[in-house]
């Protein structure tokens, strides 16, 4: 006759349990006697998987996470219960039990480090913001950015115009740009738009307002020579705290954290903001599906908290009509467009208004010349026609003193 082992006595010991579903008791009743024990005001449980995979079954999983979050909750505990999200019903299942779900994903683009962002998913009784919103994980502890809603941050303020200091060019905007709208300068590249920006940032920290130069194209070194050599005293007003270039990294930050950055500078008090530019802001993040509607409502955030915004945007072509690829008018309240024309063997350049939202605007097309002087806007292109084609003509009144016309 065989005697009895310990293998006879284990399996006796399973006759009416499997052995998976007596581990996962023996699991259930230590974190119990360990919430009982500890006391915490925090518990977080890592991770609801290993439970599913004793579970085996949904049933039996949804009962011991159900069992688990009433006893977590009788104990006064906020538990945090970590799971990967799987294919099929079972994380489902969790999530019905639950008063809140956080959804974490990691994003791998072709280009540049990895994107997280973050979802709530569920919440009872509060409401949260809906929609993604990016985060990053530093050597300073997990970042999140919320996604802006324009509409909830609303304030009062001004709409006062903000001048350039160039007379002519305030002339030709009818007095200015406005406070709280968003301004345009397109042409294509070379035509002086980013110099144009870097004037009214001058202008406005020599008036004591503070603002914030990002930089997508150029270094904020190259941007301080080259206002150096044009007689635009940006270092000045940098040295002096009133202005900040910023020099972005756009393949190792997302919309969200560069929304985050602006309107934590908006709320510190800057009233003036320049993208130079939206080509490099565009670019930068080209898997970005709907990075159009997010910077629509980072300018719309802007308006409504009195912040005048200066955009560039680089079109493609030098002569005739440049191709412009994105839609102008759905970001800008105000565009100025240059261009190029030729005159007697000289390329030269001119700037016209041809939106302004806010007011009345002088529609004229006037001559840019950029020197050690600064910047100077001559009167109305009158002797000529076809300016905007690249290839102009003497006018009638132009052609009455049959000789070029001064300009």
């Amino acid at each position: 006759m065989r005697r009895r082992g310990a293998a006879d006595d284990e399996r006796e010991r399973y006759t009416v349990f499997s052995p998976s579903e007596v581990e996962l008791g023996e699991i259930a009743r230590e974190i119990l006697e360990q919430i009982d024990r500890v006391r915490p005001s925090r518990l977080v449980l890592d991770s609801l998987s290993e439970i599913r995979l004793l579970a085996e079954e949904p049933f039996r999983y949804r009962r011991e996470v159900l069992t688990l979050s009433e006893q977590i909750t009788s104990r006064g505990c906020a538990g945090l219960l970590i799971d990967v999200e799987s294919e099929g019903d079972q994380g489902v299942v969790a999530e019905t039990l639950v008063s809140g779900v956080i959804v974490l994903q990691q994003l791998s683009p072709e280009y540049g480090g990895e994107r997280r962002r973050i979802r709530v998913r569920k919440l009872r009784a509060s409401k949260s913001i809906g929609g993604y919103h990016d985060m990053a994980i530093t050597d300073q502890g997990v970042k999140v950015f919320p996604r802006l809603i324009a509409s909830a941050s609303r304030a009062q303020h001004s709409s006062a115009e903000v001048r350039s200091g160039i007379e002519a060019l305030d002339t030709l905007l009818g007095g200015g740009i406005d406070r709280g709208t968003s301004t345009v300068l397109t042409g294509p590249a070379g035509t002086g738009k980013s110099t144009i920006a870097a004037q009214f940032a001058t202008q406005a920290a020599a008036r004591g307002e503070k603002g914030v130069f990002l930089c997508f194209d150029e270094s904020p070194t190259n941007l301080l020579i080259r206002t150096a050599g044009l007689g635009i005293p940006l270092q000045k007003y940098v040295e002096e705290g009133l202005l900040e270039l910023v020099p972005v990294d756009p393949a190792e930050l997302t919309p969200g954290e560069v929304a985050h950055r602006l309107r934590a500078r908006v709320e510190a008090g800057d009233r003036l903001v320049v993208i130079d530019s939206l080509n490099g802001y565009l670019s930068a993040m080209p898997e970005e599906r709907f990075l159009m509607a997010h910077l629509h409502e980072l300018l719309s955030f802007l308006s409504e908290n009195g912040v005048a915004t200066i955009l560039t945007y680089a079109q493609r072509g030098l002569f005739g009509a440049a191709e412009v690829t994105i839609d102008v008018s759905y970001l800008a309240d105000t565009v100025l467009l240059f261009r190029y024309f030729e005159v007697a063997g000289e390329v030269r350049q001119a700037l016209s208004v041809i939106k302004k939202r806010t007011g009345q605007h002088e529609r004229t097309i006037r001559e840019v010349r950029l020197g050690s002087n600064g910047v100077w806007i001559g009167p109305p292109l009158e002797a000529f026609q076809g300016v905007l084609t690249g290839n102009p003509r003497l006018s009638a009144a132009g052609a009455e003193g049959d000789r070029e016309p001064s300009i």
